[in-house]
């Protein structure tokens, strides 16, 4: 019998180190197959990246989750010790697809990956470069960084991390935040874009092309997004707080600046970037003028008392920083789980109005916005109903 028994726990031993090292031949397949389409990815040839092995890695993480780590680790070692800028450059595509190719998981995985610093986009060693394409890896790569902190959400839509939720607020104070939040990251977004070609480069390779390419089309859908909280803002602005109107005054000031400048990055990237079908969108602006109106009409705006600018900076921190939150919270999880205008200046009186500036015939188009006229009159009979009542109560007063 105890020969019996010995020989059923010899059996029992050999087969777990059969099975043990089966799993482990098969996690070295997992990780050998990953590195080889990450090496055929980043290849120093300058041509586009085959979109097959980007859907060859995401076939392979998705069916060994604990895989993604290997795949993170593997591009930041190869962004930080290649010294080839077509390399470097191939890696953040790959980088770029992958964000857009996988799914929800995949790119929370991704995200979380970052916050922990097992993603790096270390480019250091190309810092302080007289090329034109080292310049241009270091802002693809501040791009990149921001755009891990947007998702693709059900719509197919580019949209920004909602910040944490604040305590003691009411369900209309809430939303405008999160537009005023989607707002500034949407600034914040299209600058990261404008800044990708700071270079103007005649020449530009394939490789840099492509990047541009999913650049632009990405900026696209943030634009369109932007363009419609600011519809809201300007529509709604009466009927934010106080708190929150100085916040959306200064999104709406930046938006004069920002918007002519992405009109002409636009066109840019019209003579820069050829044989590409893009669809690029009507640059729409707001006018100063329109600005003017709302301060007119607001100007206690800007001679608030301490405490309720106290309350404005809370606000504009609690909206600026509401990703930093995020981050953090994420870490934490994951520490416990496992160890433009054209080149002349153009004016208009049109105060409350968007402009559209068509890029093909330099023509302008433009739209109303219901009820915001209107509340800005009802906003001056009101000032003007009170300067009378204060003459006549004053005259009352003399007699």
């Amino acid at each position: 019998m105890k020969v019996k028994g010995k020989l059923w726990e010899a059996l029992g031993s050999l087969k777990d180190y059969y099975t043990n090292n089966r799993a482990m031949i098969s996690n070295q397949k997992i990780l050998s197959d990953i590195e080889a389409a990450i090496i055929r990815c980043t290849s120093h040839h300058d041509v586009p990246i085959d979109e097959k092995y980007v859907h060859e890695i995401l076939f392979i993480v998705s069916n060994a989750p604990g895989s993604i780590t290997f795949l993170a680790r593997r591009m930041s070692t190869k962004i930080e010790t290649t010294r080839d800028p077509v390399v470097a450059l191939k890696t953040l595509v790959l980088l770029h697809r992958l964000l857009r190719g996988g799914d929800r998981y995949f790119e929370q995985d991704l995200r979380n990956l970052w916050y922990s610093r097992d993603l790096r986009l270390d480019l250091s060693w190309c810092a302080g470069a007289p090329d034109g394409s080292h310049t241009f890896l270091l802002d693809y790569s501040l791009f990149l960084e921001e755009r891990l902190g947007w998702i693709i959400n059900q719509a197919g839509m580019l949209e920004p991390i909602r910040p944490s939720r604040s305590n003691f607020q009411s369900y209309e104070e809430e939303a405008d935040e999160l537009v005023l939040h989607r707002l500034l990251k949407g600034q914040l977004f299209l600058d990261r874009v404008m800044a990708c070609l700071r270079v103007h480069n005649s020449r530009m390779n394939c490789t840099t092309q492509s990047a541009l390419n999913i650049i632009l089309r990405e900026s696209f859908r943030v634009y369109e997004s932007f363009c419609e909280g600011v519809e809201t803002v300007l529509s709604s602005f009466f009927d934010l707080k106080k708190s929150m109107r100085v916040l959306a005054l200064d999104i709406l000031k930046k938006a004069c600046s920002q918007t002519p400048q992405l009109h002409e990055f636009y066109d840019n990237c019209k003579r820069s970037i050829v044989g590409k079908n893009l669809d690029y969108p009507f640059v729409r602006i707001i006018t100063a003028a329109q600005i003017s109106s709302m301060e007119e009409f607001l100007p206690t705006e800007h001679n608030k008392t301490a405490s309720v600018a106290s309350e404005d900076t809370k606000l504009t921190r609690r909206i600026r920083e509401g990703e930093s939150m995020v981050q953090e919270a994420k870490v934490e999880e994951m520490n416990e789980a496992s160890s433009t205008l054209f080149s002349k200046k153009l004016e208009t009186k049109i105060s409350t109005v968007w402009v559209e500036f068509d890029e093909e015939d330099s023509q302008t188009s433009t739209f109303f916005l219901p009820g915001l006229d209107d509340r800005l009159a009802g906003v001056a009979d009101d000032l003007l109903t009170e300067g009378e009542s204060s003459t006549t109560g004053q005259a009352m007063h003399l007699l």
